[in-house]
């Protein structure tokens, strides 16, 4: 009846999802219509009837059967019994952190809970067993929604798991085995779990760690700096269980059982039982759920001699999955399964594709597929990797046909005969596999570059470039001329580039907590320069509390900005004076993106901590510039060192600040490090006649700077100031925010606002674009 028509169904509801769980925006609405317009132009009126019905049943579904908040109440000092999710319990150096669910009075709700370990014993106990309950103390809170454009929004992803709040526990207690324990909840969640422990004891850690990625969806184990490799050559998505796995396990287990004599019913009935359970084994994630989905109602389709085409499973599970999961649609996992198997399908099924030669329809398929996922790419890295054009002939063979087959046996002789000679050996050789394949993904990336950093593109330009994808999808399938294949092929391109080489620049301070750092971002991509890196005090820890990653501000804050706006290079890293919250993340930048050079007043060369990254420094690259008062060299347009105070130097640290002063857009900035009042002061002698229109407030807004004549001269219109959110210094000083509020000068403060912008070009706009042009925003409060 509706053969080859679920599909309308599918995507007709698709922003119907998206304007229901995050609001419905033009964008939405455009898509909507043109969706709809389609299952209209179907002249078909029981399709029409169904698509409203499905789309009435999910606004139900997700209006009144589905959690949008918090609903959880909890009183100080009071212990609440937590359901524990055991795969998701991971003992990190000092932290805990686990899913869980809470069951109070007639609320039901899931949490993430993280916890800080306070002892070794302690951690010794909490690594050694995984319980099903916890009784926890301590405060429910929101994730907070980022504060930097462009950033990882942690809430959207727990929301994505229907987790809306997080348990941050003070004190945690484990039922000992004999007290009473309430109903374990997570039953199927604590079957996974004694496979994965069952792994951990018997194989080898690094076949381990393989076994529980590769068959299970399990990363805890997996080494996060390998996993960064396999994301930069672009080919981690041979880590992720998806169609290709579940097709070599449907494949494997038709062949053993028809070896075995069994009929090819027994054993399609047999695969409808088997599949489910191994989509609980790997915790029925998006992707795992979609490609096993698929493969069932496949079979069932068969079984019942009912014609279920590929894209009619691939539009039941979309929808499936949009009323299971509805905030799942936001998530990356989701975005590339279903887009990336959808091509797949359409692309299989196109007479020209099945005419070409093995070789041709390789290239053409990873070509596409590359091409297509780029919009999903760029929105959540600001990158992707071309790698996987050549890289995919190596590993996909030496993954699909030689790994995964040695971890499934390993697997199966780990319940067989675990302790046995061949046993033994298969562990063995899969170490020593895994070992070169390791070898070979870290010499790749060490010595090859694949990525190709974009930006987050604007809402216009993702849709331009969606646009074009599909223009260019309609003229390979209709074999139009090739000349005309330039047309959209250059409108990919173009939109590619819009976000590196924007006609509009920037002036970015980013939220980068107690510390400081501010990229300006010249117009037409002419140059990128950041002024200081922000950083954080590395206190002395024992050796039990590491963590596999701890949190760094280069790696965690400041690349992805820079990437998210485009950067792929930085002309000059400018460091105002060597304190740690300025320069502390330098290293971490410049080991992953090119930097021209370092730029800095000679007092910062000269500090004994600075000195020792100095050899580093060059080591990757970058030269080492001394910034010459009065002089713009290595620093951006229309900008000059005003004071480098090496006449103040050896009075105070802060004092040997470099400050900058420049013309950028309209107005007149000066940037001050963390000069204090004595700095201040040399600084107004020598430039008696100097104003501004945009003061950054020195030292994050500490008393110690920032006094009246400096404020009294300059009258500036707009302030700046960078500090942490509750920091210990009590940064921004309330007498300067007096001062500057007593002024009518308006403050900017990262405390609060979150990152701060101001957008400029070459030229002045016309009069309606001032709202986005050469005004400031702010992160918070959009």
């Amino acid at each position: 009846m509706f053969t080859g028509k679920l599909i309308f169904i599918a995507l007709s509801l698709l922003p119907v999802a998206a304007g229901l769980s995050n609001g419905y925006t033009l964008p939405v609405f455009v898509v909507s219509a043109f969706l709809w317009q389609r299952v209209l132009s179907q002249k078909n009126r029981l399709l029409l009837i169904v698509s409203i019905l499905v789309t009435l049943l999910f606004g139900l579904r997700f209006t009144y059967f589905y959690p949008t908040g918090v609903s959880l109440t909890l009183s100080e000092n009071e212990w609440i019994n937590v359901a524990v999710k055991e795969t998701t319990w991971k003992v990190d150096g000092d932290k805990l952190e686990f899913e869980g669910l809470i069951r109070q009075d007639s609320v039901r709700e899931k949490v993430r809970v993280t916890y800080y370990i306070k002892s070794e014993r302690e951690k010794k106990r909490l690594a050694a067993s995984i319980p099903h309950n916890a009784v926890i103390k301590g405060v429910l809170s929101v994730a907070e929604e980022p504060s930097n454009f462009n950033q990882f929004n942690y809430q959207t992803y727990l929301k994505s798991k229907n987790i809306f709040s997080i348990l941050r526990a003070s004190e945690l207690f484990i039922r000992e085995n004999d007290q009473k324990e309430p109903r374990n909840v997570y039953v199927f969640d604590s079957f996974r779990q004694v496979i994965l422990s069952h792994l951990d004891r018997t194989l080898t850690p690094k076949t381990s760690a393989y076994t529980k990625t590769l068959l299970f969806a399990d990363k805890r184990s997996f080494s996060n700096d390998i996993m960064d490799s396999f994301k930069e050559l672009g080919i981690v998505h041979l880590l992720s269980i998806s169609g290709l796995h579940v097709v070599f396990l449907i494949d494997m287990i038709r062949y053993t059982l028809l070896s075995m004599k069994v009929t090819k019913e027994d054993t399609d009935s047999s695969l409808l039982m088997i599949l489910p359970f191994y989509g609980i084994a790997t915790g029925f994630g998006v992707s795992v759920f979609r490609a096993v989905g698929q493969a069932w109602i496949k079979l069932l389709g068969d079984k019942l001699n009912l014609t279920v085409t590929a894209l009619d499973s691939w539009s039941m599970m979309l929808i499936l999955t949009l009323f299971i999961q509805p905030y799942s649609l936001y998530m990356i996992g989701f975005q590339l399964s279903y887009l990336i198997s959808f091509i797949i399908i359409i692309l299989t099924h196109q007479s020209f594709f099945k005419h070409l030669a093995k070789m041709q329809r390789y290239i053409v398929m990873n070509l596409l597929l590359l091409i297509s996922s780029i919009p999903v790419l760029t929105y959540h890295f600001y990158e992707f990797s071309w790698g996987v054009l050549v890289l995919n002939s190596l590993f996909i063979p030496l993954v699909g046909s030689l790994l995964l087959p040695l971890l499934v046996v390993s697997l199966l002789l780990s319940f067989l005969i675990p302790r046995s000679i061949i046993f033994e050996s298969i562990l063995f050789i899969l170490d020593r596999l895994i070992a070169a394949l390791e070898n070979i993904v870290s010499q790749a990336t060490s010595e090859l570059t694949f990525t190709f950093i974009t930006g987050r593109l604007s809402q216009p330009a993702y849709f331009l470039l969606a646009l074009f994808i599909i223009v260019l999808l309609i003229m390979i399938e209709r074999k139009k001329q090739k000349r005309f294949l330039a047309f959209p092929v250059i409108g990919i391109i173009m939109c590619i580039l819009s976000v590196r080489f924007s006609p509009a620049g920037q002036v970015l301070m980013i939220d980068v907590g107690q510390g400081e750092a501010i990229l300006i971002k010249e117009p037409w991509g002419r140059g990128n320069y950041l002024i200081d890196t922000g950083g954080q005090a590395e206190f002395p820890i024992e050796e039990w509390q590491k963590r596999e990653k701890m949190f760094n501000v280069g790696e965690n804050i400041i690349l992805p900005v820079l990437k998210s706006e485009g950067v792929h290079k930085l002309e000059s890293i400018i460091i105002t004076h060597p304190d740690i919250d300025h320069y502390g993340a330098m290293m971490d930048i410049i080991s992953q993106m090119h930097t021209e050079q370092v730029v800095s007043a000679k007092a910062t060369f000269l500090e004994e901590n600075f000195q020792r990254l100095l050899p580093s420094i060059t080591k990757y690259g970058a030269a080492i510039k001394k910034a010459v008062e009065g002089s713009g060299a290595y620093l951006p347009e229309n900008t000059f060192s005003v004071l480098s105070n090496e006449e103040v130097a050896g009075t105070s640290k802060n004092d040997s600040s470099l400050v900058l002063y420049g013309l950028i857009g309209r107005k007149t900035w000066l940037l001050t490090g963390d000069l204090e009042t004595e700095g201040e002061k040399v600084l107004l002698e020598k430039y008696p006649n100097m104003t501004v229109d945009v003061l950054k407030v020195a030292h994050h807004g500490s008393q110690t700077s920032t006094h009246d004549a400096l404020l009294n001269q300059l009258r500036p219109d707009t302030a700046w100031i960078s500090a942490g959110k509750t920091n210990r210094y009590g940064h921004p000083h309330t007498s300067v925010v007096e001062k500057l509020t007593d002024r009518n000068i308006r403050i900017h403060r990262t405390d609060m606002d979150g990152a701060v912008r101001y957008r400029f070009t070459d030229e002045y706009p016309i009069t309606n674009m001032n709202s986005y042009l050469f005004s400031f925003e702010h992160k918070r409060g959009q």
